[in-house]
C-alpha cells in the first residue's frame, strides 16, 4: 500500500460530513426552542402571579372599604337605637344580628352587630387594683355550673370548675403567685408548647382557650357566654334585657333554668327596667349593682365577598351616650374561592322596621 492510497482512504466522504452538520443544526435548533419555551413559560407564570397579586391587593382594599362602610352603618343604627333611650331590648338585638346586607354585582356584605353586655365580661374578675372581685368570681363559678348543667356531656364537675375559675383569675392578676387550683408561668412553660400567662386583661375571648383546664369542648360551650370588654373605673354591667339563659342563671344561687327562660320570654315582650320587680328573692342582692338595662359595647361581625375573595371582619363598638366609636378592629385573612354562603334578604315595612330572612342560593 502506497502513502497516496492510504491518504485517499482516510479522507471522509462528503455525504457523511453533511449529515453530521445537519444533526448538529437540528440539536441546536431544538435547544434554542426549548430555552425560548422555558423563558416564555417563566414570563407567563410571573405575569400571572403579578396579575393575581394585584387582583388580591385591589380586592383587599375594596373589602376594607366595605368593612369600614359596615362600621359606619352599624354606628348609625346604634345611634338610632340608643339615643335618648334607657334600655336596649332583646328583640332589637336579635334583629341587629343580621341587619347588614349589601349586594352589588360580585361584591357583597353580610353581617350585623350584637350586644356584648348580655355576656359575662372576663375582665370583671379582677378589679383595677389587681385584686379578685370575689362577687364576680362567684358569678363566674355559677356561670360555668349553668353551662355544665346544660351540657352534661362536657363532664365539668366542681374540681374542674375550680381549676378554670382560679386559673382565669391568675391569668389576669398582675402577680406570678398561683392560687391553690390556679396556674401561672411555672405551669404553662412546662407544657409541650410552652407559653406564659398574660398577667393582664383579656383583649379577646380566644385567649381564654389558653387558660388551664379549658379544653376545646369547654371553650366552645362557654364562648357564646363570654366577652372581653375594656376595663374602666367601674365594672361593666350585665344587660338583663339581652343576657342569655346561662348568664341569667349566674346572677344568683336560686335562679333555675326555668326562671331564666321565663325572663328571656318576658324581656322579648317588654324590656325590664327594675330587676327587683321581676326577680326578687332569686337574684343575689349583692349582684344588683352589676345589672343594667342598656348597653355600651357591641360587636360587629360579617363577611365581605369581592368576586372569589372573602374577608371576615370584627369590630368592637362603644356607645358613649352621644355617638358610637370603634374601640378595636380586626380583619381576617383574605381567602380565595369563598364557600357557599347564605344570602340575607332585608325588607322594611312602612314604619321603617327592618326584617331579615335567609335566602339559600
Amino acid at each position: 500500500m502506497t502513502p497516496q492510497s492510504a491518504g485517499r482512504r482516510a479522507r471522509p466522504l462528503p455525504g457523511r460530513s453533511a449529515g453530521r452538520q445537519a444533526g448538529v443544526a437540528v440539536i441546536t435548533a431544538l435547544l434554542v426552542v426549548a430555552i425560548a419555551t422555558v423563558l416564555a413559560v417563566a414570563i407567563a407564570w410571573h405575569t400571572n402571579l403579578d396579575l393575581r397579586r394585584t387582583a388580591g391587593l385591589m380586592a383587599w382594599d375594596q373589602a376594607r372599604e366595605y368593612a369600614q362602610f359596615a362600621e359606619a352603618l352599624a354606628m348609625e343604627s346604634l345611634g338610632e337605637q340608643l339615643q335618648g333611650k334607657a334600655t336596649y331590648d332583646r328583640s332589637t338585638d336579635q334583629g341587629a344580628r343580621a341587619g347588614l346586607s349589601i349586594t352589588q354585582g360580585e361584591q357583597s356584605l353580610a353581617g350585623g352587630y350584637a350586644d356584648l353586655q348580655g355576656r359575662f365580661n372576663l375582665n370583671n374578675l379582677v378589679t383595677g387594683r389587681g385584686q379578685p372581685d370575689k362577687l364576680v368570681v362567684r358569678q363566674f363559678r355559677r356561670l360555668i355550673g349553668a353551662v355544665a348543667s346544660l351540657h352534661p356531656e362536657l363532664g365539668i364537675g366542681p374540681a374542674e370548675t375550680e381549676i378554670i375559675v382560679e386559673s382565669t383569675v391568675d391569668w389576669i392578676d398582675p402577680d406570678s403567685n398561683a392560687d391553690f387550683n390556679g396556674a401561672e408561668d411555672d405551669y404553662y412553660t412546662s407544657q409541650p408548647e410552652p407559653y406564659r400567662a398574660a398577667n393582664g386583661w383579656f383583649t379577646s375571648v380566644s385567649e381564654f382557650r389558653a387558660v388551664r383546664g379549658v379544653t376545646p369542648e369547654i371553650f366552645e360551650a362557654l364562648r357564646p357566654q363570654l366577652a372581653a370588654l375594656p376595663v374602666g373605673r367601674q365594672h361593666t354591667v350585665i344587660n338583663f334585657n339581652t343576657a342569655s339563659v346561662p348568664v341569667l342563671m349566674s346572677l344568683g344561687d336560686n335562679v333555675s333554668v326555668e326562671n331564666a327562660r321565663h325572663w328571656v320570654e318576658d324581656s322579648l315582650k317588654k324590656p325590664v327596667e327594675d330587676v327587683q320587680l321581676v326577680a326578687e328573692g332569686l337574684i343575689d342582692p349583692a349582684m344588683v349593682p352589676y345589672i343594667g338595662y342598656s348597653s355600651r359595647y357591641f360587636e360587629l361581625t360579617g363577611v365581605v365577598s369581592i368576586g372569589t375573595y372573602r374577608l371576615d371582619l370584627y369590630s368592637l363598638l362603644e356607645w358613649d351616650g352621644q355617638a358610637a366609636k370603634v374601640r378595636l378592629r380586626r380583619f381576617g385573612v383574605m381567602e380565595a374561592a369563598a364557600p357557599e354562603q347564605t344570602a340575607l334578604e332585608v325588607n322594611a315595612d312602612e314604619a321603617g322596621r327592618m326584617s331579615v330572612s335567609p335566602t339559600h342560593e
